[in-house]
């Protein structure tokens, strides 16, 4: 069951069911909603109250961009109630991609780099509410694609400022990131050691739950015979550097522009998975 109110709106993002698009973009915050909003070719505030969910075309293409707000357990109200919102009788498939930003937790990952996930480590609990402890929580391999061939037309390189690969999903940030805040700091540092061992690329905090979210509706649907799939991915732009105990946190503000228009076009490229 989602919560809806007297108008039959979902109490949490403000659409009714069929209002949002099957391209749906998903940032933490209602600023970068405002800067996809910028980029279409026509839009249309849904809601504005404790999210902001604006409706538009991009190149032809219906894009819903709402905000998840920080963390999971915000992300795990949003999405669903996303995922309900979109027709899927008029639209078999969907796409839900996380554009997001993220803390570096390797030297050669800098911040003004995307990183694009392949999957999540989740060191969260919400996601395990949803599909279990042992539910691999990946990225679809055609949406990395399409995310990978949409940075390079915008003048990323692979290698240099753009990396594909498994990233970190967090429940806390500072606590996480600056194991000083953790009420066991050792156990915190030991933690960010062994990510950067395993070659985890960047630590966020709201791909595991889309991921999840996605791979429990795409479960009930293949059970029950219906042609209906969401597929997920996640681009991140990389806002602070690695930094060890006695460093703390560094956040910088590199411009998001690319970050935005990567998403965006990459849904271009994604054009084959809706049918016509």
């Amino acid at each position: 069951m989602v919560f809806r109110d007297e108008e039959g709106r979902f109490h949490h993002i403000g659409a009714k069911a069929g209002e949002v698009n099957p391209y749906v973009l998903l940032p933490g915050s209602r600023v970068r909603v405002r800067k996809i909003a910028e980029m279409f070719e026509s839009k249309k505030v849904v809601w504005d109250g404790r999210f902001l969910m604006i409706n538009g075309f991009y190149e032809g293409k219906p894009v819903t961009a709402i905000d998840t707000g920080i963390g999971p357990s915000s992300a795990a109200i949003v999405v669903r109630e996303v995922i309900e919102g979109i027709d899927f009788n008029k639209h078999e498939n969907a796409v839900l991609l996380r554009v997001g930003t993220s803390g570096s937790l390797q030297r050669f990952v800098k911040p003004g780099d995307l990183v694009v996930t392949t999957g999540a480590v989740a060191e969260e609990r919400v996601s395990e509410r949803i599909v279990g402890s042992k539910y691999p929580l990946c990225a679809d391999p055609d949406v990395v694609i399409a995310l990978v061939r949409a940075a390079e037309k915008n003048g990323y390189e692979l290698g240099r400022n753009l990396h594909v690969g498994v990233t970190h999903a967090k429940e806390a940030l500072y606590e996480i990131e600056d194991p000083s805040f953790s009420a066991f700091p050792k156990r915190a540092q030991e933690n960010l050691k062994l990510l950067e061992k395993l070659g985890v690329l960047c630590t966020e905090m709201e791909f595991s739950i889309i991921s999840a979210l996605a791979a429990s509706y795409n479960a009930r649907w293949i059970c029950k015979g219906e042609r209906k799939r969401i597929y997920v991915g996640g681009i991140f732009l990389v806002l602070s550097p690695p930094k060890g105990v006695e460093e703390g946190i560094e956040f910088l503000k590199p411009s998001q522009e690319g970050l935005i228009k990567t998403a965006l076009d990459a849904l271009l490229e994604m054009e084959f998975r809706f049918p016509r």
